[in-house]
């Protein structure tokens, strides 16, 4: 065959890599030299042996126009391979599209080898060659070659891709000979094969254009020594209108839609085009398509324009494109024809382009775009100069390039104090604010605002309403846009969902006038998020909306806020599984600007660790924390803490978060306030929960939403927390019901399981039956996979220790020093049911005679006889303590004192009013009074020490000249 003419060895080679790809494995072969030089003939015949050989072979072409969509010539590939296939839409994170591509290829190896042909790598985009080394790596024992061209000196390849490379020169002159007659069918002499090497240099191409002009009567003379000369003498053939119509057509690449060639030249292109097929100068493309069949073919046809026509053509494309609403343009193509065409609407739209890119997730090449609108804007419009070389400097940090990055940064800042523009230094301010400028930040707000300092978290907010405010005044749509989204951000907190959901709409509002895909997505995130936190079950549907207009916009960065947002509402409804599963996935699409991806996923998998009480799983999470040096780790560490009933380390977790100060929390507000409650409730301290409550208050009737990340719970739950720790069960009670019916209405079976067994708790230890709910609770718990704190009905216990009583009931122990009351009690509670004279109470040896003795009337308690022995006992005593108190004889003194004063007790109670005789029916009364007064005194006791006992015991006792202990429900006691 005549392209393999003096190629015979690097033949050999490529069918010696084909031949191992069809029995073993691949590998990358790399063909450089010159255009024209043959590399392409070299690779086609190297892949008509691999079909032959039963391969598959998949060939693209990449393309040196800038307006060509990210991995063209994979997406050349993907579309031969299956035109169905979605990879590039779907994919959220190059390492999603790279896996995907190499997915879709080594299955179909393992069917039948593959060939890949890639030509003209020296036009690949970088992320096309990144895609390259990774399938390469990633399929190397699979059965895929890849083949690829590039000019030599003009690619940029990774230095880490391992290929056989076939370096290609010109033909010698015996070979020029050979080629030119199997070229022309005529046997050329001597001199005119060695006229044609010198001028060809034994280009293969060069040499055709050659021969065939020889062919055609031309003289050698006028052949020029490089491509464009001999293309030239090709072109020469066709008429103007044709050679007119692929000039247009090479302003719009190497593959162009025929619509839009007729647009942009203002007729129609079919009879044109179809002479140019016979020609053999382009192809067809595919439906409504052609391309042409050697790129030096475009290359020269564009040559021949001036830079007139050139700007005159990018013109045309660009109207083209905007005339025609059938044809996709990608924000990239646009921006390319009108940075050429250098037409007024060139800035804007390579600020679009550069937008979508960010979108995309494509910080590099928005990078390329900003610079290019840097180009093109005026110096005299300073004001739009400094905002686009502050987004450039953003975007260069983002992509890891900091010096430059901050070098434009710092010169946007020195502008924006120059101009002194408000707009400008607003702008600036709200797009450096969070992001480490907070001398530039606060400067400008004093600028603004005029007023006092205002606290760190005030400043974005009221620059962010004056900036809103301005905008609207002004009716600037991109910038209220603007504002309206850094006002959002600037005001998250809770207790400004009611607010958000208002900013969000309006920005919702302004979005869909202006036709900005982006700022709508952006508005439908907030204000379902938003919705979630004020507890409104339309947050479902708002989700929802969002999630469907994600999808179909295909932009990386709202397809990652989507995996998000399926996250967090897996979670929410208690499928935990999915939701860890999405959150590895949402981890694989990598990162949205300024929110780490390790912070996002740790943030997630707590939440589900934490809620299904899985302590090992949360401890890994946390060592992980810990290695990476997370900002976020003591709060997580003191809620996990907590979630443990550990009270020292969530206290030692809260004294060093307050001393570090809320400012560290601000995004992490919702958990703080959930962390607050917890930590003071586990104290108990008086202070603390205080404080706690007061922090809660306000937000009562919605939600935490950390970050718009997890849910942390109904705020009235943490509210009730706090009461139950402090033993306010009726308002603990009433909390927690409040809850779970808020959870209820959101179907966040999660929380409000949380909240039930919390509920029937405080039930229990108020003395309440909790009823079914505790059966409930087990079997949904069972159900979640949650491992639920559930109280259980405890042994009670009612003992005495030595002197000390240990009280036990509702799973709430207290100890009391040993009292009459609590051994009234006690006796009481021994016979359940059953009447005990308060005279057996009080004297539980005598009791019995005295109650009879009621019964029979009453006898004097004391008789003659006794109350005169008792007399004479006292006046010996009077003598003996002043023997002993002559003697000095302090001891006995006191002794006999204290008989002495005993004797006297009994002669009081054995007397009525009035030194009245007392009955032993008195003494009955007596008795009811002092066995009242004991138990009520113990009773309030209890209910400092132990509520749920003396609720128990006021509802169970009764007292008066008989008591009795009755209680609803039967209780077993441990004495």
């Amino acid at each position: 065959m005549a392209i393999l003419i003096g190629r015979e060895h690097p033949a050999a080679i490529l069918r010696g890599e084909v031949g191992r790809a069809l029995t073993s494995h691949g590998s990358l072969v790399l063909v450089t030299g010159e255009a024209g030089v043959g590399k392409s003939a070299l690779v086609a015949e190297a892949a008509g042996h691999a079909v032959a050989a039963g391969a598959q072979v998949l060939s693209a072409a990449c393309w040196e126009g800038e307006g060509a969509p990210g991995y063209w010539p994979w997406v050349q590939v993907v579309r031969r391979l299956n035109p169905g296939a979605d990879v590039f839409e779907s994919a959220r994170t190059p390492f999603e599209l790279y896996d995907a591509v190499t997915a879709l290829l080594v299955a179909l190896s393992r069917e039948r080898p593959v060939v890949i042909v890639l030509e003209d790598l020296h036009w690949a985009d970088a992320a096309s060659l990144k895609l390259l080394e990774f399938v390469v790596r990633h399929a190397w024992f699979e059965r895929i070659l890849v083949i690829g061209t590039y000019r030599e000196g003009e690619a940029d390849l990774p230095p880490e891709l391992k290929a056989t490379t076939l370096a290609l020169s010109g033909l010698g002159r015996e070979e020029v000979g050979e080629l030119v007659a199997q070229t022309t069918g005529l046997r050329p002499d001597d001199e005119l094969v060695t006229e044609i090497h010198r001028r060809t240099g034994g280009n293969p191409f060069f040499v055709e254009q050659a021969a065939r002009l020889w062919q055609g009567g031309s003289p050698l003379d006028t052949i020029p020594a490089e491509v464009r000369a001999a293309v030239e003498r090709r072109l020469s053939r066709l008429s103007g209108e044709v050679r007119e119509t692929l000039r247009a057509a090479s302003v719009l690449g190497r593959e162009f839609a025929d619509e839009v060639l007729g647009a942009s030249v203002g007729r129609g292109v079919a009879v044109p085009l179809g002479q140019a097929v016979a020609a053999k100068l382009v192809a067809p493309a595919g439906e409504g398509r052609h391309a042409f069949v050697h790129d030096l073919v475009r290359e020269t046809l564009y040559a021949e324009l001036d830079e007139e026509g050139r700007r005159a053509g990018h013109a045309a494309a660009l109207a083209a494109f905007g005339a025609l609403g059938s044809v996709v343009a990608y924000p990239a193509s646009l921006a390319h024809h009108a940075y050429l065409a250098a037409v007024p609407e060139a800035p804007a739209l390579l600020l679009a382009a550069a937008q979508d890119a960010e979108a995309r997730l494509a910080d590099e090449e928005a990078v390329g775009h900003y610079r290019r609108a840097l180009e093109l804007v005026p110096g005299a419009e300073r004001a739009r100069r400094t905002g686009i070389e502050l987004d450039l400097g953003l975007t260069l940090q983002r992509i890891g390039e900091h010096e430059e990055g901050g070098r434009a940064i710092e010169a946007a800042i020195a502008a924006a104090r120059e101009l002194d523009d408000p707009g400008l230094l607003a702008h600036a301010a709200l797009k450096l604010y969070h992001l480490g400028f907070p001398d530039f930040v606060r400067e400008a707000h004093r600028r603004l605002v005029r007023g006092e300092v205002a606290a760190a978290d005030d400043v974005g907010e009221q620059l962010s309403g004056l900036a809103a405010d301005r905008a609207r005044h002004a009716g600037d749509a991109q910038a209220l846009g603007f504002t309206l989204l850094a006002r959002l951000s600037a005001i998250w907190r809770p207790g400004t969902a009611e607010e958000r959901v208002a900013l969000a709409e309006e920005l919702a509002e302004v979005a869909t006038r202006a036709n900005d895909t982006q700022h709508l997505l952006h508005a439908l995130s907030w204000r379902a998020s938003a919705l979630l936190e004020l507890g409104d079950p339309a947050h479902t549907a708002a989700d929802q909306d969002f999630l469907r207009r994600a999808e179909r916009s295909g932009l990386p960065l709202f397809e990652h806020e989507a995996m998000v947002i399926r996250t967090r509402h897996a979670l929410l409804q208690g499928r935990f599984d999915e939701a860890r599963a999405l959150s590895e996935t949402t981890r694989e699409l990598g990162e949205q600007p300024y929110v780490s991806g390790a912070e996002l996923r740790w943030t997630q998998l707590l939440s589900a660790a934490l809620l299904q009480g899985r302590f090992d799983e949360a401890d890994a999470l946390l060592a992980e924390m810990r290695a990476a040096g997370s900002p976020n780790l003591p709060i997580f560490a003191g809620v996990t803490a907590a979630e443990r009933g550990d009270a020292h380390g969530a206290l030692n977790h809260l004294t060093r978060l307050m001393a570090g100060g809320e400012d560290l929390l601000t995004w992490m507000a919702p958990l703080w306030l959930r962390f607050q409650a917890q930590a003071a409730a586990l104290s108990k301290d008086p202070e603390l929960c205080q404080n706690a409550r007061e922090a809660i208050a306000p937000h009562l009737g919605q939600w935490a939403v950390t970050s718009t990340i997890v849910v942390d719970g109904p705020f009235e739950h943490w509210a009730a927390v706090l009461d139950a720790a402090q033993g306010r069960w009726r308002a603990a009670a009433d909390g927690f019901t409040a809850a779970y019916r808020a959870a209820d209405r959101l179907g966040a079976r999660p929380w409000s399981l949380t909240s039930r067994a919390r509920l029937a708790e405080v039930l229990l230890a108020a003395g309440e039956d909790p009823g079914p709910l505790l059966a409930d609770v087990t079997r949904e718990a069972e159900e979640l996979g949650m491992r639920v704190r559930l109280p259980q009905r405890a042994a009670s216990v009612f003992r005495l220790d030595g002197d000390v009583w240990t009280l036990t009931f509702a799973g709430h122990t207290a100890h009391l020093p040993d009292a009459k009351g609590l051994r009234d009690l006690r006796t009481l509670m021994g016979s359940p049911g059953t009447d005990i004279s308060a005279v057996e109470l009080l004297n539980p040896a005598g009791g019995a005679e005295a109650v009879a003795a009621r019964r029979m009337g009453g006898d004097a308690v004391l008789d003659d006889e006794a109350k005169a022995q008792y007399r004479r006992r006292l006046e010996l005593l009077d003598d003996e303590i002043d023997r002993a108190a002559v003697r000095g004889d302090d001891q006995r003194v006191t002794a006999l004192d204290a008989e002495r004063e005993a004797l006297l007790s009994e002669l009081r109670k054995a007397a009525g009013l009035g030194g009245r005789t007392r009955r032993l029916g008195d003494e009955a009364e007596r008795a009811r009074k002092a066995v009242t007064n004991r138990i009520r005194n113990t009773l309030r006791q209890l209910d400092d020490r132990h509520p749920a006992l003396a609720a128990h015991l006021r509802a169970s006792i009764s007292t008066g000249a008989t008591c009795r202990y009755q209680p609803p429900d039967p209780i077993t006691w441990t004495w």
